[in-house]
């Protein structure tokens, strides 16, 4: 319920680009953390992937932050961004649709 969080990023950094934009809510993994990058945020927020594994064990937290890293080194690579910032910045072949 509510607003999807890359509507709310999208229509964040048209209306205020200067603002420094955090992404929560409904990132599941480092492919969900690199679109909101690439939206507008700055930062990224997670809480259910990671209170799950901080449930498990310590060593399922390392591995899920690990497979997060993974997976924003993937999307760099697939975008051709030697880093996040150039991430943020990569071409989108189009608007999403809600």
């Amino acid at each position: 319920w509510g607003v999807p969080t890359a509507r709310s990023l999208i229509d964040c950094a048209r209306a205020a680009p200067e603002l420094e934009l955090i992404g929560s809510g409904g990132v599941r993994d480092g492919l969900d953390a690199a679109r909101a990058i690439r939206l507008g945020a700055r930062l990224v927020g997670q809480a259910a992937g990671l209170l799950d594994a901080a449930l498990t064990s310590t060593d399922a937290v390392v591995d899920h932050l690990q497979l997060m890293a993974s997976q924003l080194r993937l999307a760099c690579f697939c975008t051709g961004s030697a880093d996040l910032a150039a991430l943020a910045q990569a071409p989108l072949l189009e608007e999403p649709s809600f």
